[in-house]
């Protein structure tokens, strides 16, 4: 009876076993099956997505404007490809939407409106055997309650060749290389304000640009479409007449931990006008570490008269800002600026604007503006608003 209880016990364990190895070989093929499948594209060895910080294109950084709307974060995939593979493609996404709670007063009667903007950034960027190549897409959106009158726009398409680690050759449509990136226009946050006409921008052009940046110091150059539509800043110099012209642009900057400063010039060709249009232009900036930061502008020049200016007369111009920003603690920081502005023919403005922000995290934004604008020999205008900015 022992005997055979013992050869039962005997078969019913290899039995078990034989099941046992069978489970383990099918786990074994499965195994091998997953490590067979591809989890990226052929030829390459890795892919990844991940929260890092925006590229800044060579030769054609983000305005202080743009900078605060989108902050320095951006979503990124990248893939990184085995030896013998082609140079990978990294591709980059960042946002954002706004609203704002906009009151204005021209000296007759004041409104208030609603106020929205989306606005979306996509960077693509390649490492080829001839250096990086890549382009930088954003797409806008602007709509209002009280006069919901929405429209979007690609309001920037740029792209670039960064043939050596210094030299770097752009294209596309974007701001012109005369803008001055400092004081009243060029270094507030502004989401809402920054509506009197003094600051230095000629406003968004198409263009072909060559840059050199060694260190602190950059240089370039830009030949430009002189031509502007309606609704361009108030200076614009051609913004009467829409016929085809030319211009040339160039630029000197240096950036450094407490100083920097630039001088920039633009010069447009009249076409069937009398005149040219050029502008020259100087600012300069002060860092007292995280404390606070002093920005000035000053500029001279010659226009083709618009809105503000009666007869659309051309004339010559100047203007000079000064703004001062103030951290109050890690996520506070307030600004004031000051601006004036002279046309000729009496044509003369003061304006002053003020915000105070709070960024209790990266991704949302909390504002109080207002800005008061006083033409001489003409009523004055005041604006203020509550904007709140949510960035992915």
């Amino acid at each position: 009876g022992g005997a055979a209880l013992a050869v039962t016990a005997a078969g019913a364990q290899a039995d078990d076993l034989t099941a046992l190895k069978a489970q383990i070989e099918s786990l074994n093929a499965r195994v091998a099956s997953m490590e067979a499948a591809p989890s990226v594209p052929a030829g390459y060895a890795l892919l990844t997505v991940s929260d890092g910080v925006a590229t800044v294109v060579p030769g054609n950084a983000l305005g202080a404007q743009d900078l605060a709307s989108y902050g320095t974060k951006a979503t990124v995939i990248s893939v990184l490809p085995t030896a013998d593979a082609p140079a990978a493609t990294t591709i980059e996404w960042s946002g954002y939407a706004r609203a704002a709670i906009f009151y204005h007063d021209n000296g007759n009667d004041g409104n208030v409106d609603v106020l929205a903007r989306g606005q979306l950034k996509v960077v693509g960027k390649t490492d080829t055997a001839i250096g990086e190549i890549g382009a930088r897409l954003q797409l806008r959106a602007n709509s209002s309650l009280r006069d919901f009158n929405p429209s979007v726009v690609m309001n920037e398409y740029w792209g670039w060749w960064a043939m050596t680690p210094e030299l770097t050759l752009g294209g596309g449509y974007t701001g012109s290389l005369g803008n001055i990136g400092y004081g009243y226009d060029g270094a507030c946050n502004c989401y809402y304000t920054d509506n009197a006409p003094v600051g230095l921008n000629p406003g968004d052009t198409t263009q072909m640009r060559l840059s050199y940046a060694s260190g602190p110091l950059s240089f370039a150059i830009a030949l430009e479409d002189g031509s502007f539509n309606e609704g361009e800043a108030a200076h614009d110099f051609d913004d009467i007449y829409s016929q085809t012209s030319l211009g040339v642009a160039g630029e000197i900057k240096y950036s450094g931990d407490s100083f920097s400063g630039e001088v920039s010039g633009v010069w447009r060709a009249a076409d069937e006008m009398d005149h040219d249009g050029w502008q020259v232009g100087v600012g300069v900036g002060f860092s007292l570490g995280d404390i606070a930061s002093i920005s000035m502008a000053a500029g001279t020049g010659h226009t083709f008269g618009d809105g503000f200016l009666a007869g659309d007369q051309s004339t010559d111009f100047w203007a000079a800002s000064i703004l001062a920003s103030a951290n109050l603690s890690d996520s506070v920081h307030a600004e004031i600026a000051f601006g004036h502005s002279d046309y000729g023919s009496g044509a003369k403005t003061n304006a002053v604007l003020a915000g105070i922000y709070y960024d209790p995290v990266s991704q949302l934004t909390i504002g109080l503006e207002a800005e008061h604008i006083d033409p001489e020999g003409s009523g004055s205008s005041m604006s203020a608003d509550l904007v709140t900015v949510f960035r992915f």
